[in-house]
């Protein structure tokens, strides 16, 4: 696993390996936490169970790990908006369960073409059901105009999935109460993404699909310009812009319920500006204009060059 890409801000330490018959365990921390992996065979093949400090949180057949594990993960510095690409499911069986299994001797694990358990539910999934959707719109021959619209989405794939708890939504008897309002992060860099809000008033869908924060550009130079297209569009577009949006969202619903319900509530994913520095080391400080602080999770900080105003004349 290449260390660059590692994603939870402590590091994962192997202690030892066993290999009983017809069983093999693997422990390791990670941080102050303690992770161990067992073999399990089941009827689809082999598959393994997960424990932290103790506690199992995953077993074969499940649609996502405990949320132990999600809360973990927001405890060592994972956010949606900021790992695009990852999840919580997706750090531990891509990442995590890998480098424990690294030295397995028996056969491996049986996966799915995602690289998961079967019937885990994660970022990966909702990434291809979007671009099956995207697929969809080229497939329906619009024209030029719909070609457009196809192909400004192609560049504009899905990459981050938050969502966000609405307290004033009862919880169901499982203790996953709805959530009236989600994320999606969609783009090639995130620096110029483009995110689609979904808001519902009550815990009944479709939710009321919104784009954020446009400031005075119309939704068709954003798309235009996070896809690295001609930002000059068609005439048409702007209307078979919002068609399409229409409809991705739409086959996006079900999935997104879906996975939604693998979430724990009462996790606050995404943090103000203080509660995110708080805490936070110092790591090194980069030159320039404005010189930067980088600091122990990633997080970049511009320095003040402004010289700290003093009174000439003294005095309380």
């Amino acid at each position: 696993m290449a260390l660059d890409a590692w994603i939870l801000g402590a590091p994962l330490k192997v202690l030892r390996q066993e290999d009983h018959p017809y069983r093999e365990t693997t422990l390791a921390t990670l941080g102050r936490h303690e992770l161990s992996l067992h073999r399990r065979e089941t009827v689809a093949g082999p598959g393994c169970e997960l424990y932290l400090d103790g506690r199992s949180i995953f077993l074969p057949g499940a649609a996502a790990p405990s949320g132990t594990w999600f809360d973990l993960c927001r405890e060592l510095g994972y956010e949606p908006a900021r790992h695009w690409d990852w999840d919580p499911a997706l750090i531990l069986f891509q990442q995590v369960v890998p480098a424990l299994a690294a030295d397995w001797h028996e056969p491996p694990m049986a996966l799915n073409a995602l690289g998961l358990p079967e019937g885990v539910l994660s970022l990966a999934g909702l990434r291809q059901t979007f671009a099956e959707a995207v697929a969809g719109l080229r497939r329906e021959h619009l024209g030029p105009v719909g070609a457009k619209v196809a192909e400004t989405f192609e560049w504009l794939p899905l990459r981050a999935v938050a969502f966000h708890d609405d307290a004033q939504l009862p919880l169901d008897f499982e203790g996953t109460g709805p959530c009236g309002h989600v994320s999606l992060w969609i783009g090639i860099h995130r620096d110029r993404s483009v995110v689609l809000e979904g808001r519902s008033p009550a815990t009944s869908l479709p939710r009321r699909w919104v784009i954020e924060d446009l400031g005075n550009r119309l939704p068709s130079e954003a798309f235009l310009q996070a896809a690295g297209l001609n930002p000059e569009p068609p005439k048409g577009f702007e209307a078979a812009l919002q068609s399409a949006l229409k409809r991705l969202c739409h086959w996006m619903e079900g999935p997104l319920e879906a996975y939604r319900r693998t979430y724990p509530v009462g996790i606050s994913w995404h943090h103000g500006r203080r509660e995110r520095l708080l805490g936070r080391t110092i790591v090194d400080v980069h030159g320039g204009s404005p010189p930067m602080l980088i600091l122990d999770d990633g997080t970049e900080v511009a320095i003040d060059s402004d010289s700290v105003l003093t009174r000439e004349h003294g005095g309380i």
